[in-house]
């Protein structure tokens, strides 16, 4: 059965082909939506769904998957910065602290819907004022939930996480394998019965 990944994101085609041989991409263009009274946690899940529904609107033949990942530090989701003053924010906030990072995971096929979160806590060290000025001058943080990637530039700042690694990243590859088999396994069933 046919996989598509419903994101644009070049960490989670990446991630997914540690799971997946062969996919399409189609990637949501409508804007995201944050329902009213959700709870901070699950607003990934949400724009997950939204994702997933959205691309599997032309893709009803096959398995979508939607994700969004967000860093959540002081009960504050920190989306990715719109400028270097916001940047800074993030990076002071993150800075001597344990935060989350969330990533909520949709799937859908003809027969089938799941959806489900995975949460890594993240601690950084504390972050010189010479550190923070060198790092606010990457051009490659400003594509990045809470400014950073901790694969890359802000690597050296992590002390300890708790969790998926590659839900840092942006996708939760252990969880999602243990989901997409049971969707197949189930796609194959119900192939054989029908």
């Amino acid at each position: 059965m046919r996989i598509v990944l419903a994101s644009k994101s070049p960490r989670r085609q990446e991630l997914l082909k540690k799971i997946v041989d062969n996919f399409d991409i189609k990637a949501a263009v409508k804007p995201e939506v944050i329902p009213k009274h959700c709870f901070t946690i699950n607003v990934p899940k949400h724009i997950a769904k939204q994702k997933a529904l959205e691309v599997f609107e032309n893709n009803k033949d096959a398995i979508v998957i939607g994700a969004d990942t967000v860093v959540i530090a002081k009960k504050q989701i920190l989306g990715k910065p719109k400028d270097v003053e916001d940047a800074k924010r993030m990076m002071l906030m993150l800075s001597n602290y344990t935060h989350k990072v969330v990533t909520g995971v949709y799937i859908i096929s003809k027969n089938k819907a799941v959806s489900f979160k995975s949460v890594t806590k993240v601690t950084f060290r504390k972050i010189s004022d010479e550190e923070l000025k060198e790092y606010l001058k990457l051009d490659t943080i400003y594509d990045k939930a809470g400014a950073y990637a901790i694969q890359a530039e802000a690597g050296p700042f992590v002390t300890n996480y708790k969790g998926e690694y590659d839900n840092v990243v942006g996708l939760p590859t252990i969880k999602l394998k243990k989901y997409l088999d049971k969707f197949l396994s189930y796609y194959l069933i119900s192939m054989i019965l029908y």
